[in-house]
């Protein structure tokens, strides 16, 4: 029987049981490893409609999704990430049908009752675990129809350090787990097949234990009809580095435990492999998780044929923190890639658009010659003109850099993807992607679907909910759990390129026509010693101490801070601006065009245009500033043609008591004497043109 109309299943408040689709019902039994001790966040996506897990005290079903299992009964919710996200994921992709999970483990638990923790409960007929399990998936087999297919066991460790302690022997656990095997049975009325897990190691205890209780398993599995082995070496985990304490398995084992009992159910019942496609994006609603277009050609080939990669990322804040996704996506294309030395070039600035990323492109990446170019600017905007003018420099410098759009979220932004809509500029986006045929990602589309489930919570102290997966602790930046889940869309978008990758032709090497007229494709930025006539009053201060942290971007600033101080530059083109070092000391700018004072007003972001009822002035103190320096810009947007702009340093002191917010008033009251000054850090002159050099 096909999975027929499952998607209705989708939100869980109108979640419909349609009794056809839901071909195989398996029970979770064991202890903390059957549980799951992992990552949620590192778990595989299980697409919708393909696996849902029974709910008993609400007699229902939700998508599988981790944290996997339900605190109910005396039975346990996984603490982050199990191995039934990975077997539900490949249960499908081999079959093309759906699963029914019923989560019924206990961390601690024991299979005989000499071998029981107080409060962790125990399997033996005696204890509680047992008729908790069976009122559970009796439950679901009235509320489904369907007979339970199979019973997936995890369990063993707790015996084997009671037979370590010498409070039982090898011979009661095999008589203890022959009992559950056979209470089971006649409780469900019928031979079902049970799948065991064999017990892995506990660090730095004795193994005997453990090797008994992993013998008496394999030979219950030769003796018994419908036992059998669902995996066998989780006893190399702990040599494999594949351990999150000294007896749970990380997410790594969990997942590979998961696809090994999927493919040993799969075998054993002898079911019909009908392969469903691994390269299909999750979706939801209208959003699809990525559109490959013409994917990853030129870098797929490159991977062929040289040993080193380079791959690039150009964005915000979210780009250039280490763990909010760059560093992870980079360890997954990594693990795609075994073959390939993968190195990583970052040139992420923290508050900045597209528009200063196509200034700046040319300088900090394609110098550096990339071999594709991860841009993310959406949270920050993603100006549309400056996101062509970033493919059109990319493409010119060289046409077979492969580009790639990744749209990230708020944590406000989730509920938008939540209905399954797109967010309004990422919709600007994508027409530009369709433009140029380049592959786009949409990160947020998981993290909004675990919001939906109950998994994720967006905005959060991840010290104050362990247990539960945290995406942000200040609404926009994911933190590093929120960053796993960002890299692994760029992982399943990445291995769909490869599964695509002998149905297209090469690319050419033409550019289409411009889509915006205005892109920015002639922005660029400056060194302002090279682009600027300064007066006397300026002088060149290397990026140390204070601003050490940005000498990775430029080695110098030009720094003054008297009154009337100036620099004048002169250009052709429509636009230009400034990237400057805000700090507490920071005063402002005022503005002459072509001679005369003009006034400026916002139009978008930090880009100004002309307007007489602007103001010729531009406080470069904000509430960024206090008592740290932080990376900023603006830019001045003119009529084409050739201009000459004077920026001097106003007399007047900005005031930053009064632009600072409540909770940010202690540095600036105890040290009133480091925010009373007018100084400028100036590190580039940005232009949309080309900077003139009047001799």
């Amino acid at each position: 029987m096909r999975c027929k109309g499952i998607i209705c299943l989708l939100l869980l408040n109108s979640m419909v049981c349609r009794v056809q689709a839901m071909k195989y019902l398996f029970l979770i039994a064991g202890q903390s490893n059957a549980v799951g001790k992992g990552d949620a966040s590192l778990s595989p996506v299980v697409l919708p409609g393909t696996a849902f897990e029974y709910v008993c005290l609400a007699d229902s079903l939700k998508p599988v999704a981790d944290p996997v299992g339900v605190n109910e009964l005396k039975l346990q919710q996984a603490m982050s990430g199990s191995a039934w996200p990975a077997f539900c994921r490949s249960f499908y992709q081999m079959t093309g049908d759906t699963v029914i999970l019923v989560a019924a483990a206990r961390d601690g638990s024991s299979c005989h009752e000499k071998a029981e923790l107080a409060g962790s409960g125990t399997w033996a007929e005696m204890g509680y675990l047992f008729p908790a399990a069976v009122k559970k998936v009796n439950a679901a087999m009235k509320k489904t129809g369907l007979p339970l297919s199979g019973i997936l066991w995890i369990q063993g460790e707790r015996d084997a350090n009671a037979i370590n302690a010498g409070q039982m022997d090898a011979k009661e656990y095999e008589e203890s787990l022959r009992s559950v095997i056979g209470r089971f049975r006649q409780a469900i009325q019928t031979d079902v097949p049970f799948f065991i897990v064999k017990t892995g190691y506990y660090k730095d205890h004795p193994v005997k234990g453990f090797d008994l209780v992993r013998k008496v398993q394999g030979e219950l599995a030769q003796r018994m009809a419908g036992v059998y082995i669902g995996y066998d070496d989780a006893n190399l985990f702990l040599k494999k580095g594949m351990m999150r304490d000294e007896i749970h398995y990380n997410q790594d084992a969990l997942n590979i435990v998961g696809d090994a009992v999927a493919n040993s159910v799969i075998n054993k019942l002898k079911l019909g492999r009908r392969a469903a496609s691994a390269s299909t994006p999750l979706k939801h609603g209208a959003v699809r998780e990525f559109n490959l277009r013409d994917g990853f050609l030129n870098f797929l080939d490159k991977a062929e044929k040289q040993k080193e990669l380079r791959v690039a990322y150009l964005g915000g804040s979210i780009t250039q923190v280490d763990d909010r996704y760059r560093r992870q996506a980079t360890a997954v294309i990594s693990r795609i890639f075994p073959k390939n030395d993968i190195s990583e070039i970052s040139a992420g600035i923290p508050g900045t658009d597209a528009d200063l990323g196509a200034c700046r492109v040319s300088d900090q990446l394609l110098t550096r010659h990339p071999d594709v170019v991860f841009v993310e600017f959406a949270v920050n905007g993603g100006f549309p003109e400056g996101m062509e003018g970033i493919i059109r420099k990319i493409k010119k410098a060289d046409s077979r850099t492969d580009i790639c759009f990744l749209y990230a979220a708020t944590a406000g932004q989730l509920a938008y993807y939540g209905q399954g809509r797109v967010l309004p500029h990422i919709a600007e986006l994508e027409k530009l992607a369709d433009h140029y045929q380049i592959p786009s990602v949409h990160m947020a589309l998981l993290p909004a679907l675990l919001l939906q489930y109950g998994k994720l919570v967006p905005k959060g102290d991840p010290a104050s909910l362990p247990s539960r997966l945290v995406f942000t602790q200040d609404g926009v930046h994911p933190l590093e759990r929120g960053g796993n889940l960002y890299a692994g869309s760029i992982g399943r978008m990445m291995k769909a390129a490869l599964l695509q990758q002998n149905e297209k032709s090469g690319l050419g090497d033409d550019l289409p026509p411009p889509y915006y007229a205005d892109n920015w494709e002639d922005a660029d930025w400056e060194d302002p010693m090279k682009a600027a006539k300064f007066s006397d009053g300026w002088k060149e201060i290397p990026v140390s101490g204070k601003l050490t942290q940005f000498s990775a971007w430029f080695p110098s600033v030009m720094a003054a801070g008297n009154a009337g101080d100036a620099f004048t530059v002169s250009f052709e083109g429509d636009a230009i601006g400034l990237f400057d070092i805000g700090g507490p000391e920071v005063g402002q700018l005022r503005v002459k065009l072509d001679g005369k004072e003009v006034g400026w007003k916002q139009e978008k972001g930090v880009r100004y245009r002309e307007d007489d009822s602007g103001s010729p002035i531009f406080n470069r103190f904000n509430v960024n500033c206090n008592n740290r320096y932080r990376g900023q810009f603006f830019v001045l947007q003119t009529s084409p043609g050739r201009h000459v702009v004077t920026f001097s340093i106003d007399r007047e002191i900005p005031d930053k008591q009064g632009i600072l917010g409540p909770a940010q008033q202690g540095d600036i009251t105890a040290h009133p004497d480091k925010y009373a000054h007018r100084d400028i850090y100036l590190a580039k002159v940005l232009v949309k043109g080309r900077i003139v050099h009047e001799d």
